[in-house]
């Protein structure tokens, strides 16, 4: 089984610096840990992987300024990388739990049912279109996890020989900012790829906020949940991107395929309409507190 959920909180007893290599460690023996679990499916442990990761690439931004510009370069460079080998079977399990979800939607007409049953069929459901080898996705995780490694030991080096640290407040504000510029790029754009520069942003703020609130209070706490709905709303609206980009790749498009696009079409509407309404709870709170 995988290792236990992360403790990935500072303490309030718990200096900056301290708290930054005892997570960097904590992370370290996590990624150690996915490649020796034998039982577990590599599709589970590459989910688990790829959150390591993220939440190595949330602290990196937070601990930026006390790191030092090649510090930093090296480990957005290794960890961006470490994230690719891992993508495309982040995008296979994407378009899967899309095309399962939009089936149940389109169950009471049965002309839909058959479209998404059938382009299930041709993008995820035959031995081309599957996932690789487990041997081959086991191999994929211990290169992925080694470069998180690196990249996590020269942090937590560099950290430790660091005394000056700017108030993680300052980061986790700046990580406001930057996630409010993108979803107002994101909504008057309307382009798929400003939404995904959004979602990652309003992800890193979530991990940056779950580093810095080890006792989050009622309203904290409130705001924490609603940036978490926001990344999953705009996580759900990049997943059906990823089946769009690979429908267009068959061509000439088959009817059911052209049937299914109409389908994610208005999802993607529905989900743009409820990110637009979260993240202006979000911005109040930001707004009050400031």
């Amino acid at each position: 089984m995988p290792a236990p959920p992360l403790t990935y909180t500072f303490q309030s007893d718990e200096k900056i610096r301290d708290g930054v290599v005892r997570v960097l460690g904590e992370i370290s023996v996590q990624a150690r840990d996915l490649t020796r679990h034998s039982r577990e499916p590599a599709g589970a442990l590459i989910h688990e992987g790829r959150l390591l990761i993220k939440r190595a690439r949330a602290l990196l931004g937070l601990a930026r300024p006390a790191l030092g510009l090649a510090t930093h370069t090296r480990a957005r460079t290794r960890l961006r990388k470490a994230a690719g080998l891992l993508a495309d079977q982040r995008d296979l399990e994407a378009m899967k739990a899309t095309l399962e979800k939009l089936a149940r939607k389109a169950a009471p007409h049965a002309c839909d049912r058959k479209s998404v049953k059938e382009v299930y069929l041709s993008l995820v459901g035959n031995p081309t279109a599957g996932e690789a080898p487990e041997k081959t996705l086991r191999k994929t995780l211990r290169t992925a996890m080694e470069l998180l490694r690196q990249s996590v030991g020269e942090m937590k080096r560099s950290a430790s020989s660091r005394t000056a640290w700017a108030p993680p407040s300052q980061r986790v504000a700046e990580a406001f900012r930057a996630t409010r510029r993108a979803g107002k790029k994101a909504r008057r754009t309307g382009k798929d790829v400003d939404f995904h520069t959004w979602r990652k942003k309003a992800k890193r703020l979530l991990y940056q906020l779950e580093l810095t609130q080890c006792r989050p209070n009622r309203r904290m706490a409130r705001v924490m949940k609603r940036v978490g709905k926001l990344q999953e709303t705009l996580g759900t609206y990049h997943d059906g991107v990823v089946v769009e980009e690979r429908l267009r790749q068959t061509l000439p498009l088959p009817s059911s395929a052209r049937r299914v696009l109409r389908l994610l079409k208005k999802k993607k509407a529905r989900l743009r309409k409820r990110a637009r309404k979260i993240a202006r709870s979000v911005a109040a709170f930001y707004e009050r507190r400031g």
